[in-house]
């Protein structure tokens, strides 16, 4: 298992090059459609905001003790999320709606997820298995292994923000 010093600083970089590619954006692009279709730019962003609310109650909430290594399930979940030929579908809980959103406001909401992220990969023991959620695919997972799913979902739909042209 990764110490968590490299942890934080991978979250910290993760977080740090999402707030520049949402930046790419102006006021006039932020919330218009690429010229290849899909999501725009304000999506991607509302999009892992949702996915982001709330994870440290899911990692603060009930755990138990892991059978297993904790870090069991972080190759799959990078071999997922970090194949780009791979095209997934939101599950509706996280499908941003398609309206006009506030570009700060999302920035915003994203560092505190970033921040509340690297408190708690200090503060916390990171191998429990939490039982407040169960992912898709993945299940219960622990500690360690959802913040890695947070890092490679922020890190592709970074990519996915980096690529996007009008």
């Amino acid at each position: 298992m990764e110490n968590k010093e490299a942890i934080v600083s991978t979250l910290e970089s993760t977080f740090s090059e999402l707030d520049k590619a949402i930046k790419r954006f102006d006021e006039s692009t932020f919330n218009q459609k690429p010229a290849k279709g899909g999501w725009t730019p304000a999506q991607v962003a509302q999009h892992l905001a949702l996915a982001g609310t709330g994870i440290d109650g899911v990692l603060l909430g009930e755990t138990r003790t892991t059978e297993g290594a904790p870090d069991r399930q972080v190759e799959s979940i990078k071999e997922v999320f970090l194949n780009f030929d791979l095209k997934m579908t939101s599950p509706d809980f996280i499908d941003p709606a398609d309206e006009v959103y506030d570009q700060k406001v999302l920035i915003a909401q994203l560092k505190n997820v970033g921040e509340t992220l690297v408190k708690l990969v200090n503060d916390l023991d990171l191998s429990p298995t939490c039982l407040a959620f169960e992912v898709p695919v993945w299940g219960f997972m622990t500690r360690l292994e959802i913040i890695y799913f947070v890092i490679y979902h922020t890190q592709r739909h970074t990519r996915q923000l980096q690529q996007i042209s009008f």
